[in-house]
């Protein structure tokens, strides 16, 4: 029999904290996260690139798109979890041209604090009547990448979590690791959970400088009576895959590969993306040694590079150093971080070392195809 969370098991675990277009709310969490497939919305072509680009601190006093209005989320404290915390919320406001993504952590309720459990139960208590918390229908004008990460270290590809996310009036469940390709204009949510074992990572994103949304209510979306809602989400790495000159061959000890994205797996895709796990010296054997990625290259299109930490008293620290060069200058980086790369700036080589605690790695390309 599954463990499906009740409105009062959410309540006492802290799990309705509001979280950059996320909310989980009794049985029904949602990202509402924002990103372009066809011209980008919003967003101009980006200047050169800046040291800002490479973003290691959450942004103050985000007011989520689904969250309390008005109301600004609070600081991320140590040790003292929420249901729901953000590593990093980008938006335009890095710099010229740059776009919107965020990056945060799911955590069962045996990992929430008490104090975060008991605020939360609080303000769903004091909510003023008429007040909506948590996404609803909706559509953008723009493509968007979502995406869920489990976190057993023995099987990557196990989410640690039922979930059921509807687009258009089609529910797609699921119970793997995923990366998912919201078109422009596709009605979703609810997205519901029955249960979570272990920490989700998650990141949503699009090329769009600010999260832009119609709430649909009762309304269709751009693909309603489409049946096949599965063939969206990616579960598992490219099969057969290709890869340019200027990656390196990574020893598989180092890392995980968990899914691949493009317009070769899912049709129309204007995102490639790419995720994996990379593992810590004393399971990859790699001790004192450096592994490079890449060597130095650009592409025609801009590109983020990720890398999380998975120590849950901090999840800002990255337990790890990425050396990463752009435009022949070297920046070393021991904090989790997303670096946006603009087209046509040259980056590498990009170096990884002294990893003492799993990384979660991702790249998300606007183009359809890696080059």
């Amino acid at each position: 029999m599954k463990n499906k969370l009740s409105r009062r098991t959410f309540l006492k675990s802290g799990l309705v904290i509001p979280a950059a277009g996320f909310f989980i709310y009794p049985l029904s969490l949602k990202a509402a996260f924002g990103q372009p497939g066809g011209p980008p919305v919003g967003r101009r072509k980006m200047a050169e690139f800046k040291p800002e680009y490479i973003i290691t601190e959450m942004k103050k006093n985000v007011v989520l798109a689904w969250g309390l209005p008005n109301t600004p989320l609070e600081e991320y404290i140590p040790g003292e979890n929420r249901s729901m915390e953000h590593v990093l919320y980008i938006d335009g406001e890095v710099g010229p041209g740059t776009f919107y993504s965020e990056c945060l952590w799911f955590f069962p309720p045996d990992m929430v604090s008490p104090k975060a459990a008991q605020k939360a139960a609080e303000m769903m208590k004091n909510l003023k009547p008429g007040v909506k918390i948590g996404p609803q229908p909706h559509m953008h004008p723009f493509d968007e990448l979502f995406t869920f990460f489990g976190t057993n270290f023995d099987d990557p590809s196990d989410l640690g979590c039922e979930m059921e996310f509807w687009l258009e009036d089609q529910p797609v469940t699921f119970n793997k690791s995923c990366i998912a390709n919201i078109p422009a204009g596709m009605r979703h949510c609810p997205l519901n959970m029955n249960r979570m074992e272990r920490p989700i990572f998650h990141f949503s994103m699009g090329y769009t400088s600010s999260y832009e949304h119609t709430v649909l209510g009762g309304k269709p979306g751009k693909y309603a009576g489409e049946k096949d809602m599965r063939k969206y989400f990616v579960f598992e790495d490219k099969p057969g895959r290709k890869t340019p000159p200027f990656r390196k061959k990574i020893p598989d000890d180092f890392i995980h590969r968990v899914a691949h994205l493009d317009s070769d797996v899912v049709p129309g895709s204007s995102f490639h993306a790419e995720a994996a796990w990379i593992w810590p010296e004393e399971r990859s054997g790699l001790k004192g040694q450096d592994v490079t990625f890449v060597d130095k290259h650009m592409h025609p299109f801009p590109e983020i590079i990720a890398f999380f930490g998975t120590d849950f008293d901090d999840i800002h620290k990255l337990h790890g150093e990425v050396e990463l060069w752009v435009q022949g200058k070297q920046y070393k980086i021991n904090k989790s971080f997303a670096a946006i790369i603009p087209e046509g700036v040259e980056h590498g080589p990009l170096t990884v070392r002294n990893v003492t605690k799993p990384i979660f790695h991702y790249t998300v390309g606007h183009a359809g195809l890696y080059m």
